[in-house]
């Protein structure tokens, strides 16, 4: 009677800890007589599953007669899928799991009990199968072989073309993927406790211990002297997504982890990641809306040791409203990038494979950041370094954000930017320039430009500007360039000595940020 109500327990709080899941397979309990009631171990391929995304469901025939998802259990934190089995007379069952995260279902099942023996269920009232501590094993297996393919482009004599890489079909030898140690090969995994960080597969190039295998959920970085197709040949990936990142306080790259999609198809993860740029240059940072193609490797950092991250094949409703900066030299291909992100608290700090090449970063706090988040006004400090000397272009790209004010101010020349009518900089720099070479600011909330509103007006030779409170007065000339900057207190007379024409007025008091046109005679 004890392990009778003990099972009924079980499955009410089990009803009202996932209520608010909606499941795949779904019945009518009032359509049967009967009824048991199982604690189930789920196994993929004889790997244990903890995540709520598998439902897995009883069938009589193609009548569904139960479902359950995992669920975590107990101070020893068991992930076990609590269910009744409903049936009527002469029941033969069947079982189905179900993935909601990718929307795979598997039928090919065994069941055991938790000692590995087989299992037959007897069908009475009087029956429960299974305890937390010992479950029945529900162990489902993939039953076909998939093949995935990536191309890789050679690399030329500066070494571009290096590629984050990730397995598909779980732990696999580099051997046996065809093509990966054809020709002229680089192939490395990344540890932040390593002296090096990158721990080359080849022997030589001062390599102790080499070789290992592709680990699903862990990035690779690849390159190859031809043009190859790297070629991945077994049973998809199908676990629950999660991947345990480290972080050692005493390294270098303390809490940078090289992971990469251990799917077979566009994942997802809730942290903003570094992923390789097309050219095969550099790593850039990305929102986390961003989408991590199948065999992909990312960079991401771990805010603790043991923290979980996951890749889920839900696209996520939320898409990042974002501000992109990308730097080019002579109008060539981008070199580096950095995102103010809107409306979603995240930071990013910068990381790069080659702390000598060009580099576009935001400044707070004395460091530097590949990813900020912002407010609706405010402005950035934002720091250059040119690998060569030369002409560089910083071009902007907005997402889904509705500026009212966006420039870039140059603290070098002087020059003053509207981004918002010309959304690209080009500039001249020299490896020498001190890197707080700009700033940004903006607001994204409407302003009144209104000439009921303004709040100065040229008489005599002198801007009056109408204000209370400090303030900051800029005079913007039509190429951009900042004519004159005013600390102020209050209203003011500005005696001004500039060629008659249209300038711009920019009164910044506090958080508010006020434009005006204005005519100088």
């Amino acid at each position: 009677m004890k392990r009778k109500t003990f099972f009924l327990l079980a499955a009410m709080l089990l009803c009202g800890s996932l209520s608010a899941q909606t499941n795949h397979y779904t019945y009518n309990y009032h359509d049967f007589e009967h009824k048991i009631t199982v604690v189930a171990q789920i196994n993929i391929d004889g790997v244990e599953q903890t995540s709520s995304d598998y439902e897995i469901g009883a069938f009589d025939g193609t009548t569904v007669t139960g479902s359950a998802r995992i669920g975590e259990y107990g101070s020893n934190h068991y992930h076990r899928a609590y269910f009744a089995i409903f049936y009527n007379t002469g029941y033969d069952a069947t079982f189905k799991l179900y993935n909601h995260a990718t929307g795979v279902e598997l039928t090919n099942c065994t069941i055991t009990d938790h000692l590995g023996e087989p299992l037959t269920f007897v069908w009475t009232d009087e029956n429960g199968y299974g305890t937390n501590k010992k479950p029945v094993i529900f162990n489902f297996v993939t039953s076909s072989t998939t093949t995935f393919t990536k191309e890789i482009t050679k690399y030329s004599g500066n070494k571009d073309h290096y590629y984050l890489i990730a397995s598909p079909i779980g732990e696999v030898s580099p051997e046996d993927v065809t093509n990966m140690l054809a020709n002229n090969y680089d192939l490395y995994s990344f540890d932040q406790t390593n002296d090096l960080e990158w721990i080359t597969y080849k022997l030589g190039e001062g390599a102790t211990n080499p070789g290992f295998n592709l680990v699903s959920g862990k990035g690779y970085l690849y390159a190859n002297s031809e043009n190859v197709t790297l070629t991945f040949n077994g049973i998809p990936y199908s676990g629950n997504g999660e991947i345990a990142l480290t972080k050692d306080d005493n390294a270098y790259w303390t809490g940078w982890n090289l992971v990469g999609n251990p799917y077979g198809q566009t994942a997802y993860i809730t942290k903003s990641f570094y992923r390789m740029n097309p050219e095969g240059t550099a790593i850039s940072a990305t929102t986390s809306t961003g989408a991590i193609e199948a065999m992909e490797g990312i960079f991401v950092i771990a805010d603790n040791d043991g923290e979980i991250l996951t890749f889920s094949t839900n696209e996520p409703d939320k898409k990042t409203s974002a501000l992109t900066l990308k730097v080019s030299q002579d109008q060539g291909a981008a070199l580096d990038q950095a995102i103010v992100s809107f409306g979603e608290e995240s930071a990013l700090p910068k990381f790069m494979l080659d702390q000598n090449r060009t580099k576009v970063c935001f400044s707070q706090d004395g460091n530097d950041y590949a990813l900020v988040s912002a407010e609706g006004i405010g402005e950035i400090p934002v720091n250059f370094k040119a690998e060569h000397n030369g002409r560089y272009t910083l071009d902007f790209t907005n997402e889904q954000v509705n500026f009212s004010y966006l420039h870039l101010i140059d603290n070098m020349t002087g020059n003053d930017i509207d981004l918002l009518t010309t959304p690209s900089y080009s500039f001249e720099a020299v490896t020498t320039d001190y890197e707080s070479r700009f700033k940004l600011e903006f607001a994204t909330i409407c302003e009144d430009t209104d000439s009921n509103n303004d709040f100065a007006f040229f008489s005599n030779g002198n801007i009056v500007v109408l204000n209370e409170g400090q303030a900051i007065l800029r005079v913007i000339d039509l190429t951009g360039r900042i004519v004159k900057s005013e600390n102020i207190n209050g209203s003011a007379d500005i005696n001004m000595t500039v060629a008659p024409g249209v300038y711009m007025l920019r009164l910044v008091h506090g958080d508010d940020v006020k434009t005006q046109k204005i005519i100088m005679k």
